[in-house]
């Protein structure tokens, strides 16, 4: 049925009434889409439809639903999507195969074209389960090029008087018909879930998928799911396999593979950006909700996770919940949800009210002693990289003071445990909450701008901060990355990193009480949430390749203080160490009445490492502090390869009189590797005391990336691996080695060696960041395998072979290697030796991510690499 041109046809039946632009400020409207009024004024005009239906409309949509129906790019017959239908099994007949494109091809869309021959879309089949075609959906052809043309929202056939705005507001791209998906643990039917695609490509996800998207949500102008799991849609069943070793990888959303290249960080391979992106916090959250309907949703993990207390090294116990602060997360957690529904979905959350499960008003979250495991996991990954945790414990009934705020920090810390739970449900309610608390931080601090200085809320900032930006979802890394500054200057505006007076403690036993949660409230808000904040700067700027936004001279706030005082359980026994501390450093005032702890800032401990004062000043240096110390060695080094990828490779024939040259840039660049090697010296002590401390580990991790930004440049790889201003030739390639690597000895020592410590970490309670570390140790060994395959530059290497993945860097093989050149650098796999080939080298490294626990961000490491060895398959010239 053919509509007016400028017109909104009638849906369903219903009749077209005035814009909510219109409707909000009274006054009269033309219906059409968009209306004269907010087309002159540039806003989004959204259509609304009466309740009621009349007559004309009904007789209209009666004769409309009895022609074929047939799609039409340029007009689209309207369909009735609003009063959602049971969904009626297909017949069975034989099950159709598709072909399933590569995984990682590159992404290719094209322009709609007019008037396309409707296809016929085949049935897929799955443990009885028949899926066929359905009036709203595309041949995956079509899906593509609506997709390329949608995201071009400029378009003037798009958006031209002849299309239908509501086919466009209804317009299915992904899947949500969830009832199909075998659970991946069990193999078993469980309830309706949306972990659909495998491991394949972007343009595999687009071409075979379908989605809800609206042109017209203010907030995100999202790919929605639409929570509506009663329409018919073509389903594509993809098998989920390893890349490599045949380990199956974790099923997931075809729309947050696609995503992927928009990535901020590891991007290697062609990336898209942020308008063209596809949104997928609308699709978390829809994810979550359909859980919340289902009671039976989380009894996988209730039966798959144990129940029993785990002995941690740090100590750190988790107290149950208690039924009272389960009610109370529970009843706040629904209003979080709603919330942010409401924002992504704006003006269409009307048109759901229609669905049986419709504005849900019940939430269903895990068991209580599922919850209680994702915090002991929380305190496994999380607490001993950033020491948030005081007393020894976790008592989520004393965090859970029946505000918001503790809320949210309660609801981020279950968030992050279930990120090393490998399975859908976990992922699931990862990427739901991450997103619900998202949007309720920021609505907290709209409201009460003063809870901006807020400590728990500076920490809720910290935590959606570091899960965010490791999450492996575009929307929710590129957010974490965007508002880090915001929450840092929140902490700079709080004056919390302003110098403060050491607190005078008596020993009198009267008042140490009092003394103790005096000194715990200091502790956790001036020092350890200011410094959790520096290392997740630290951390963010080397894996995005960055430069730091705190400056060392703006942290004059003491450093925290001994982890026996932070980690003590009651004043008795913290008292009792700060004694024995004092006593040992000699702080103890002489008549023993009165203790002035006192811990340098980190200004001050880098003031004395470059006067060379820490062996004066310091007995010994603890793992935490060592790590405070990289942050101004890694800013200092990121400046000064700013300032080096300025000057040009070739010198001209007049230098002029330049005060900054190439030499003395050089030059500073080496002074500031002697700091990094005099801070290697100071881990050394605690490296061999205790080899397996996890701090120090991650540490050594992080000063052999740091070291390796100073002998290459990893964006101009990243720049190399996508073929950018590359004519595929051997000299072009010798030319861009250069750039990209500059001592290859001491870069294969490094990768070395952060291969190595990162495999001997344990699998689970690794840092967030150990994929994008195997990632950048990859690709370095990658280039510097490339070269190696050209003629032209072929080394003439001699001596014994010797894994690099597998000595200390003090072993003799080394040091022969590094000033002599003798020996033949190896990977190790097992028992045997991986040769610097291209191919074998991305293999290994794709295995190595295979050990640790599968996270979104590993498993799309993974495809990435695995696109870059398609993309350099063909031999250079």
């Amino acid at each position: 049925m053919q509509t007016a041109p400028g017109t909104v046809p009638s849906i369903a039946g219903r009749t077209p009434i005035a814009c909510i632009n219109c409707a909000n400020a009274k006054t009269g409207c033309d219906k059409a889409v968009p209306c004269s009024r907010c087309a002159e004024k540039n806003l989004p005009c959204e259509a609304r439809f009466a309740r009621r239906s009349g007559k004309a409309s009904m007789r209209s949509a009666s004769l409309s639903g009895a022609a074929p129906t047939q799609r039409n790019s340029r007009s689209p017959t309207t369909t009735n999507r609003l009063a959602p239908k049971e969904p009626v099994p297909a017949p069975a007949p034989a099950p159709a195969q598709t072909p399933i494109m590569a995984a990682g091809s590159p992404l290719e869309t094209q322009p709609i074209q007019g008037s396309p021959q409707k296809v016929q879309t085949p049935v897929y089949t799955m443990q009885g389960l028949n899926f066929g075609n359905t009036p709203f959906n595309t041949s995956p052809g079509e899906s593509v090029r609506g997709m390329d043309t949608f995201m071009c929202l400029n378009d003037e056939d798009m958006l031209s008087a002849d299309t239908s705005y509501q086919d466009l507001m209804m317009w299915n791209q992904y899947p949500s018909e969830l009832e199909m998906y075998p659970n991946t643990m069990t193999g078993k039917i469980d309830v309706p879930f949306m972990e659909m695609a495998g491991s394949y490509s972007s343009s595999d996800a687009l071409a075979s998928a379908s989605m809800h998207t609206s042109i017209s949500i203010p907030h995100t102008g999202s790919t929605s799911i639409s929570s509506q799991a009663d329409f018919e849609r073509p389903f594509k069943i993809v098998e989920a396999s390893g890349l490599m070793s045949g380990e199956p990888m974790m099923p997931e959303f075809e729309v947050v593979i696609a995503a992927e290249a928009a990535w901020p960080l590891a991007r290697c391979n062609r990336p898209i950006f942020s308008g063209a992106c596809p949104r997928t916090a609308i699709v978390h959250l829809e994810n979550l909700e359909q859980h919340s309907r289902y009671e039976s949703t989380w009894q996988l993990l209730d039966s798959n996770i144990d129940s029993s207390d785990i002995d941690y090294k740090n100590q750190i116990s988790v107290v149950p919940f208690s039924s009272s602060t389960r009610d109370r997360i529970l009843a706040i957690t629904q209003s979080f949800l709603h919330t942010a529904l409401e924002t992504h979905r704006g003006g269409m959350k009307a048109w759901d009210k229609g669905s049986p499960h419709g504005n849900f008003n019940f939430l269903v979250l895990p068991p209580s002693k599922v919850l209680e495991y994702f915090l002991r996991s929380y305190v496994r990954s999380l607490a001993p990289y950033y020491t948030l945790i005081n007393g020894g414990s976790l008592d989520p009934n004393e965090l859970m003071l029946n505000n918001q705020a503790s809320t949210l920090l309660l609801l981020l810390m279950i968030a992050t445990g279930a990120t090393s739970v490998q399975t859908s449900e976990a992922r699931c309610l990862t990427a739901g909450l991450t997103e619900t608390c998202r949007i309720s931080l920021f609505n907290i601090i709209e409201k009460d701008v003063e809870l901006s200085a807020d400590p728990v809320v500076l920490r809720c900032a910290l935590l959606f901060t570091i899960l965010g930006a490791w999450s492996g979802d575009a929307w929710h890394m590129n957010i974490a990355m965007g508002q880090r500054g915001m929450y840092l200057s929140m902490l700079k505006h709080a004056g919390m990193l302003e110098p403060s007076l050491p607190m005078t403690i008596s020993t009198d036993p009267s008042n140490i009480e009092l003394q103790w949660r005096t000194w715990q409230q200091q502790e956790s808000k001036n020092r350890r949430l200011v410094y959790n904040w520096v290392m997740v700067d630290q951390e963010l700027s080397l894996f995005h390749d960055t430069a730091p936004i705190l400056s060392i001279t703006e942290l004059q706030t003491p450093m925290p203080g001994m982890e026996c005082l932070w980690l003590a359980k009651d004043s008795t026994e913290w008292l009792a160490a700060l004694q024995q501390t004092n006593s040992a450093t000699g702080w103890l005032s002489p008549n023993s009445l009165e203790v002035r702890p006192l811990t340098p800032s980190l200004c001050d401990l880098f003031q004395d490492m470059l006067h060379d004062n820490i062996s004066r000043h310091y007995d010994q240096l603890s793992p935490l502090q060592l790590k405070l110390l990289l942050h101004p060695l890694q800013s200092l080094l990121c400046h000064l390869r700013q300032v080096l990828s300025c000057f040009s490779d070739f010198f001209g024939a007049r230098r002029g009189s330049r005060t900054v040259t190439k030499a003395s840039t050089m030059l500073r660049l080496e002074e500031v590797q002697s700091l990094l090697q005099k801070w290697y010296e100071l881990c050394a002590v605690h490296a061999k005391a205790d080899p397996t401390c996890p701090v120090t580990r991650a540490n050594l991790v992080l000063y052999h990336l740091i070291s390796l930004n100073a002998v290459t440049s990893f964006p101009e790889i990243e720049r190399l691996a996508r073929r950018e201003v590359f004519d595929g030739s051997s000299r072009e390639l010798g030319v861009r080695y250069k750039r990209c690597i500059h001592q290859p000895e001491e870069v294969l020592i490094h990768c070395g060696q952060v291969i190595r410590l990162v495999s001997s970490m344990p699998r689970e309670g690794r840092p967030h960041w150990w994929s994008t570390a195997i990632y950048r140790a990859a690709l370095i060994l990658w280039v510097e395998s490339l070269s190696r395959t050209d003629q032209n530059s072929q080394r003439m290497e001699k001596g014994p072979m010797f894994a690099i993945d597998a000595v200390m860097p003090d072993d003799r093989s080394v040091i022969s290697y590094l000033w002599n050149g003798e020996g033949v650098p190896v990977l190790t796999k097992g028992d045997r030796h991986v040769e610097l080939l291209p191919d074998e080298v991305l293999n290994h490294c794709i295995s190595l991510l295979e050990q640790g626990v599968a996270s979104r961000v590993s498993d799309g490491i993974k495809r990435k690499l695995q696109a870059l060895s398609r993309n350099w398959s063909t031999p250079l010239t």
